[in-house]
């Protein structure tokens, strides 16, 4: 079973080596790695040169730069394995990563998505913890209700699943990530395994952690949106999907300083089956005051080494 590895690379040639070293060393060598550079202007050239020699990993180049969504999407679209994932270029696989995978999914035909946890990593990754935000969902609750990092890394997917679903968004240039995870949740079920196998290393020139994360929370609200928008189509969870829209767009309007906005979707949540969830907000604010407002409106959710 022919496993993809995905690597959308963009100035990231100082880790590159490792990333790549780490598949090399995979107890399961039945994979390709789809390698595709977003136009870097950094040494990825040279550095790529010492990896010609094994065939399994192919390399394609963006004309300009596209972004990451845009270059994910490529790469997904360039694999020919039956099974996908994405090893961002400044991180690493733990040697059983894709045998666990594979086995996994060969035992989980109805999965779409099977995911695990990971090692957070300091910028020489060297691990630090195991990740404790992901987690198996909840029976019956959607990932898209959650929005809590339930799923993250090592995350694994079939693709004719992927295919299904339309694939990745190319104007998107964050969060990506979480716009795939929403699509194959919509293809299958998903599965957790509680094992690291993933090193995910936190470093000042991270795209969605160590200071960008406001950027990204405001991508990530409009990939809720859509994917609330795509769901409505259900009746059975209808309500809570339309009070999930109202939510994200609350957050993203004040973000964005649209207040007009804020206000329209503020008043329309609590008919949008949001009620229930304000009445609570407003019951914790008296205790928890400005704090409660900070961690709502103006805090985004950092991963620390």
């Amino acid at each position: 079973m022919l496993f993809s590895i995905l690597i959308a690379n963009y100035n990231n040639g100082r880790y590159l080596d490792t990333a790549l070293a780490s598949l090399q060393a995979q107890t399961c060598q039945d994979w390709e790695v789809i390698l595709v550079d977003d136009a870097s202007t950094d040494d990825f050239e040279q550095v790529i040169a010492r990896w010609e020699g094994d065939k399994r990993i192919k390399v394609f180049r963006n004309v300009r730069n596209e972004g990451c969504g845009y270059t994910k999407r490529r790469c997904a679209e360039l694999a020919s394995g039956s099974l996908l994932a994405f090893l961002d270029p400044d991180d690493a696989l733990e040697p059983g990563a894709l045998m666990v995978m594979g086995e996994a999914h060969a035992l989980h035909p109805e999965c779409s998505l099977i995911h695990s946890t990971h090692y957070i990593c300091d910028p020489e990754l060297r691990v630090k913890r195991v990740a404790d935000y992901p987690k198996a969902l909840p029976e019956g609750v959607p990932y898209l209700l959650l929005n809590d990092g339930s799923i993250h890394h090592f995350a694994t997917f079939k693709k004719a699943c992927y295919d299904a679903s339309g694939g990745l968004s190319p104007l998107n240039r964050k969060a990506v990530d979480q716009d795939l995870y929403y699509k194959l949740e919509e293809m299958g079920s998903v599965l957790y395994i509680d094992k690291p196998l993933y090193l995910y290393r936190i470093h000042e020139g991270s795209i969605s952690n160590a200071g960008k994360e406001r950027e990204a929370s405001l991508w990530h609200y409009s990939i809720i949106m859509e994917a609330c928008l795509r769901r409505m189509k259900d009746n059975g969870m209808r309500k809570a999907y339309r009070a999930r829209y109202y939510k994200a767009r609350i957050f993203r309007s004040f973000r964005r300083r649209r207040y007009v906005d804020f206000l329209y979707s503020l008043m329309v949540f609590p008919f949008a089956g949001g009620w229930d969830n304000l009445v609570s907000y407003f019951r914790k604010l008296p205790k928890e005051g400005v704090s409660l407002i900070r961690r709502s409106l103006v805090e985004d959710y950092e991963i620390k080494v």
